[in-house]
């Protein structure tokens, strides 16, 4: 956060304002940046059981095995809420074809889906609305590793201007550091060393859309991802799935037991030395042991997964006796407790269990309803979130738009901001359905609804828009109701031939 009356004093001086947005940056480094790393590591499945220290023997089985629930619980997520694109509805016609045209140009769907994966992963997301060369507005997702916006201290919590730093490296040894600066009004570009201690400033270009042109959007109030309260458990279940290989692995090296042969190292000293007596060690800091000493007999038995037991202290003499040393495995045990971890991800990141024997197709819509009540109650709040970011990103839109028709007039400017702010966002969640079912359901509704309404909801059986199909059975009506005259007509008996037109001299 920056005080308004700090960023008003200071916000037309780039070279002054560089200097706070170096100590932002420095603090979003130490405090942030770890987190935001660490959680997009479990998203492409980098989890910390990769860097767990082991004290396991080297002859044993080392397992590290990465479960990847963080990609799992994020593409859940993503694909329910916006596995079918937001429908916008305004009674301005023109608008929404504006709204649509902007859309289909920068690919939105797929943005807004780049959009909620961030969400899930980070608890947070940006984008930059920006004016292109071509004189058109443009969508950019920006990395929440690189970005970051600072608001002023008022209830209403008003965005200053937003940041973007980055790295780039041209060889090894040359990597420099840029940032940007968006105020409502103006973006300042910065260049200097890769810490971003020492930045100059490079040029000065001005903005057109009355707003901080980066929007940012929040998974919740702690903006937090969806799977990162459960980060524990899955480091739980990495050890669990790791012991198990492990286990299974030296299973098949188990150690063969033979007991009544004495070992038969007889070097008396244990480890290598210099000539000055010291221990020699290895690469790795180990003592070295003597040939065929004590250790180095155990050594080379233990390669050869085998252990000779001295049994010559019995007075009664040696039993000889051979079997495999091995550990016992409570396989039932086991199970039951991976079953509980991944319930327990699963129940505190509110995504559904589609392995659970009892989430069948078979069972009744309300019955599907109960199961998905946690995720969708989740989906609302995301929702919620989203539809503000959005609204946001068309009112930034609205400002060009303005601009672009030469709005000369506060009372154009508040009237296109009120249409805007009477659009309305639809979200599909994009579920399995009984269509059969559906449909059954949506015919004992005709008659009782308006036929509008009906093929509103139809529309995601059909994927044909409700006035679009109004308008077909229009046509359709118009051209059956032309079939029937013309076959009425024919069956007359009247010639339907034009008669021939009497010449000047007849009339």
């Amino acid at each position: 956060m920056m005080s308004p009356d700090t960023f008003g004093n200071i916000g037309d001086n780039p070279t002054l304002l560089m200097s706070y947005v170096q100590d932002y940056i420095s603090a979003f480094r130490s405090r942030q940046l770890g987190r935001l790393n660490e959680l997009k590591r479990y998203y492409k499945g980098d989890n910390n059981i990769k860097y767990r220290k082991s004290d396991r023997d080297k002859h044993r089985a080392d397992n590290r095995i990465s479960s990847d629930w963080g990609k799992y619980v994020a593409t859940f997520m993503q694909g329910f809420i916006l596995g079918n694109p937001v429908q916008y509805q305004n009674e301005d016609d023109a608008l929404i074809e504006k709204i649509e045209t902007f859309g289909s140009q920068n690919n939105e769907d797929y943005h807004n889906g780049l959009i909620e994966t961030d969400l899930s992963i980070y608890g947070r997301a940006y984008e930059l609305v920006y004016i292109g060369p071509d004189g058109k507005e443009h969508l950019a997702k920006l990395q929440p590793e690189q970005t970051f916006v600072v608001y002023d201290g008022t209830i209403e919590s008003n965005s200053l201007f937003g940041v973007r730093f980055y790295q780039v490296a041209y060889s090894q040894t040359n990597v420099k550091g840029f940032v940007e600066i968006y105020t409502p009004d103006n973006v300042f570009y910065f260049e200097g060393d890769e810490s971003i201690t020492s930045m100059s400033f490079i040029r000065e270009e001005p903005l057109f859309l009355g707003a901080v042109p980066i929007n940012e959007y929040s998974n919740n109030e702690e903006r937090m991802g969806d799977y990162e309260a459960v980060l524990d458990i899955i480091d739980a279940y990495d050890l669990s799935q790791s012991e198990l290989a492990n286990f299974q692995q030296d299973m098949n090296d188990a150690y063969l037991t033979i007991i009544g042969n004495p070992i038969t190292g007889t070097n008396k000293s244990e480890y290598q030395t210099d000539s000055d007596g010291n221990i020699i060690l290895d690469t790795n800091g180990d003592p070295i042991p003597t040939d065929n000493s004590e250790g180095d007999v155990l050594e080379q038995m233990l390669k050869a997964r085998m252990l000779i037991l001295d049994n010559n202290n019995d007075p009664n003499g040696p039993n000889p006796n051979a079997f495999y040393l091995k550990k016992e495995y409570d396989s039932a045990g086991a199970e039951a407790y991976k079953k509980r971890l991944v319930a327990d991800i699963l129940r505190f990141t509110f995504t559904p269990d589609t392995n659970d024997e009892n989430f069948a197709g078979t069972q009744s819509g309300e019955a599907m309803k109960y199961k998905l009540m946690g995720n969708d109650n989740l989906a609302k709040t995301k929702q919620r979130l989203l539809i503000k970011g959005f609204m946001r990103r068309l009112r930034l839109l609205g400002n060009s738009w303005g601009i672009k028709n030469s709005v000369s007039t506060a009372t154009k400017i508040d009237s296109l901001y009120d249409k805007l702010n009477q659009t309305t966002i639809k979200f599909t969640p994009n579920i399995p359905q009984n269509d059969e079912e559906r449909i059954s359901q949506l015919k004992q509704l005709f008659g009782v609804i308006s036929d509008e309404t009906l093929f509103t909801l139809l529309s995601s059986f059909t994927g044909v828009d409700a006035d679009d199909e109004m308008k077909r059975l229009q046509e359709q009506k118009e051209a059956n109701m032309m079939a029937v005259a013309d076959a009425t007509y024919a069956n007359s008996g009247i010639d339907q031939e034009t008669p021939e037109q009497p010449s000047d001299d007849e009339e």
